[in-house]
């Protein structure tokens, strides 16, 4: 007939075959690799003692026939059921030293759901060799026996449906066969509730293997989670040395070349200044001297920068060493401002001052200190528009810690550029939009030279309103003022 699939002879049969024997009970198809987790899972609940608990116990359920039945009747099923059970024990433990890889999976099921089946059906076997024609009695005890034997073995076979299904079997065929011989309705009727009984048993089966199998695939993943971690760690710490390695290398080449460097930039200058001065007599052309002082200006500036990248480099090196003094901090802040003194007035900038009268001693570097103190007039004046202020400050916090340093009213930094401003060689947008006003190291070197001393360098701004660049010096690094401070 037009639109009717045509199918093979057979084929429906064997689907569901394939489906009631597939390891998840519902004809889903696993990886090697899960299928071969359930057959150790499976292999781990056979351990001793269990796989000699049924035949020991066969021998008192035999002798409880030995009026009823000849021995040798009595013997077979006892010794099939034994020679099941060392057939079972010696294929777990070929399956233990095999250490089989996903690829031998489909051999060992072979193996495992044919000796199921002996198993299974040795036991099932009792239920014809122990039957006693005429003796309701004895039978009714043949088949409680058999009954009571499914829920063990279900329990057993549950984490590998296809040992399930091998175990069940034969033990409910074997039952259902004795009650259909006795031909009436009462006994249909228990054939009937006992295949309701084995559905709903399939059924629990198949959850308790699903939990097992969620259980299996978080276990896999957690597996392949550590094994990222542990390739993303090995390749972090490779990474962490070559950068090591690449650190090594460039503060070598900077402890080797500042020499080289600063060397001829000292005769630049020098010989730029004596040139620029006309110690030797007037320039024949009054545009010598001019260009004399962009030399010098020029060579100032780039001498200026080397010293900063060296410091930088033995800041992160955590080789930047200090000579610890005492250090009157106004003072010192007094004389940075009036270096920076002219060129905030030839940029109309007017530089204010609020210190905390009697403010302690400090116990640090006066050299860092001031080109902290330096660094962030520099800053402020550079950026400050004209006619505006920039204020100088330095107080005491409630905690004992001493506060100092510079707010301006400048363009500011977007609170998203903050944290990028403070590493070396880094402008936010109103550096990138003055070009060669600075390099972007003077941050970076008040931040470490803070952090020498074991303070902090706070930076609080927004876009359009002004800067604020604090720092912040802890208790221990202050000293009682004595009546006489010691300038620095």
């Amino acid at each position: 007939m037009r639109g009717t699939e045509q199918r093979a002879p057979g084929k429906g049969t064997r689907d569901w075959l394939s489906a009631l024997l597939s390891p998840s009970g519902k004809g889903e198809a696993l990886s090697p690799e899960i299928r071969l987790e359930q057959m150790r899972m499976f292999a781990e609940s056979q351990k001793l003692p269990l796989p000699y608990a049924f035949p020991l116990l066969m021998v008192p359920y035999a002798a409880c026939f030995a009026g009823s039945i000849d021995w040798y009747w009595l013997s077979i099923p006892v010794l099939l059921v034994f020679a099941a059970a060392w057939l079972n024990r010696h294929n777990m433990a070929a399956f233990g030293a095999a250490n089989p890889e996903p690829a031998d999976v489909a051999g060992w099921e072979k193996r495992f759901i044919a000796i199921c089946l002996l198993f299974s059906a040795s036991l099932a076997s009792s239920a014809f060799f122990f039957w006693v024609p005429g003796n309701e009695m004895q039978q009714a005890y043949v088949l409680a026996t058999l009954l009571l034997v499914i829920a063990p073995v279900a329990l057993i076979s549950s984490c590998y449906m296809p040992a399930f299904y091998a175990s069940i079997l034969p033990l409910a065929g074997a039952v259902i066969g004795r009650l259909i011989q006795y031909g009436d309705m009462l006994h249909f009727s228990l054939a009937a509730v006992l295949l309701v009984f084995a559905a709903l048993l399939s059924q629990l089966a198949t959850r308790l293997n699903g939990i097992m199998l969620h259980s299996i695939t978080l276990r896999e993943d957690k597996s392949g989670l550590i094994e990222q971690l542990f390739k993303a760690k090995r390749e972090s710490d490779a990474a962490r040395a070559r950068a090591e390695e690449a650190n090594r290398a460039k503060s070598h080449f900077l402890a080797n070349m500042s020499h080289e460097l600063r060397t001829p930039l000292n005769a630049i200058i020098g010989f730029s200044e004596v040139m620029a001065s006309e110690i030797f007599g007037k320039h024949t052309v009054p545009t010598y001297r001019e260009y004399a002082d962009d030399i010098n200006r020029s060579g100032q500036h780039l001498l200026g920068l080397i010293n900063d990248v060296l410091d930088l480099s033995r800041i992160e090196a955590g080789r930047f060493q200090i000579t610890e003094e005492d250090v009157d901090i106004v003072q010192l802040a007094e004389d940075c401002r009036r270096i920076v003194e002219i060129r905030a007035q030839a940029q109309r900038v007017k530089i204010v001052s609020n210190f905390e009268p009697d403010l302690p001693i400090v116990f640090g570097d006066a050299r860092a200190l001031r080109q902290t103190w330096i660094n962030l007039l520099t800053n402020a004046v550079k950026f400050s528009p004209p006619d505006s202020e920039v204020l100088m400050f330095a107080q005491m916090e409630a905690g004992g810690e001493m506060r100092f340093g510079i707010h301006d009213n400048g363009p500011g930094i977007a609170e998203s550029e903050i944290e990028k401003v403070l590493h070396a060689f880094t402008q936010g947008a109103s550096g990138l939009a003055q070009p060669g006003k600075g390099s972007g190291l003077g941050l970076s070197i008040v931040k470490g030279l803070l952090a020498v001393h074991g303070g902090r360098f706070e930076l609080k701004s927004q876009y359009g309103q002004g800067t604020q660049a604090e720092c912040v010096l802890p208790p221990q690094r202050l000293r009682t003022r004595p009546s006489m401070a010691r300038r620095a």
